[in-house]
């Protein structure tokens, strides 16, 4: 559909939001939550009419949101760096994403519904009606019982729902970048595992070599790691070893209580369970691009 209204629209159809002059187009999106913008001076009334008929009708600033709200979206979906002083100070931040394949939802209804399931404040903006971000400011994360709230939220809203679990990464301006790839790594979990309901970055890490994705903030999970090269050493052995504590403990010369300290302290440290094959893979193939970069 995008590509014949682009054929028709030309130069006067844009694909983001990432325009200075957003009030001069009229914003849609589709039903997968692609966003885009067509000049109002290229539309007559009734095809504004008809785009809204066949398009979710987007808004550049919601009105519901709280002056935080609106600082997070001005930040995210405007690209708007100044907004980044006006974001309320944390050392680390998490973005989880929420995407409605089915059904509509209340705004106000909806927000209530995913704060209660954290134990703690979050900020929640929606970019479309069917696209949703929790912005997570805190150490300690409740991030790992998603699977258990995404029932809950189809049950109780009669919605098909599928969700993101994004890294947790330093607060600073890069969180821009970050959050716009991690959507681009959810729709590709979306598009070659569409079944399943909730996705982190052991899910995706594979699909995104495949797919030729640009892997640099894929691999965020090594930076508390990197300069710690024994480490890193330790855990390619075990893998090597096909997970194997006591034959990598034999081959690396040391305790086999000391490997195992080491492998619990990399998990504390990467939030990525190595004892599972996903995050063995994922981290291994973080390693060799890594060791080859």
């Amino acid at each position: 559909m995008l590509d014949k209204l682009r054929m028709h629209y030309g130069d006067a159809l844009v694909e983001h939001k990432h325009v200075s002059n957003q009030e001069a187009y009229e914003w849609f999106s589709t039903e997968h939550g692609e966003l885009f913008g067509i000049k109002k001076e290229a539309l007559t009334r009734k095809e504004r009419q008809l785009l809204a008929t066949l398009f979710t009708s987007h808004e550049p600033l919601p009105t519901w949101m709280s002056e935080q709200q609106q600082a997070w979206y001005r930040f995210l979906i405007h690209g708007a760096e100044h907004a980044f002083e006006q974001l309320p100070p944390s050392t680390h931040t998490r973005f989880i994403y929420f995407y409605i394949q089915k059904g509509t939802v209340d705004t106000r209804d909806f927000t209530e519904a995913i704060q209660s399931l954290f134990p703690y404040d979050v900020t929640i903006i929606s970019e479309t009606e069917q696209q949703w971000i929790v912005i997570e400011q805190q150490e300690e994360s409740v991030a790992s019982t998603l699977h258990e709230w995404i029932d809950t939220l189809c049950s109780d809203f009669y919605i098909q729902l599928r969700a993101y679990i994004g890294q947790k990464c330093l607060h600073s301006v890069e969180l821009a970048r970050i959050f716009a790839a991690e959507k681009r790594y959810f729709h590709v979990g979306l598009k070659h595992n569409p079944a399943q309901r909730v996705y982190c970055i052991e899910d995706v890490f594979p699909l995104l070599l495949i797919s030729g994705e640009e892997m640099t903030y894929a691999t965020m999970f090594l930076h508390a790691v990197k300069q710690e090269h024994d480490m890193l050493k330790t855990i390619k052995m075990f893998f090597e070893c096909n997970l194997n504590v006591s034959l990598a403990a034999k081959k690396l010369h040391m305790h086999r209580n000391s490997l195992q300290y080491r492998i619990d302290k990399f998990i504390e440290k990467t939030s990525i369970d190595i004892k599972q094959f996903k995050g063995a893979l994922t981290v291994y193939l973080a390693i060799l691009l890594h060791e080859h970069h």
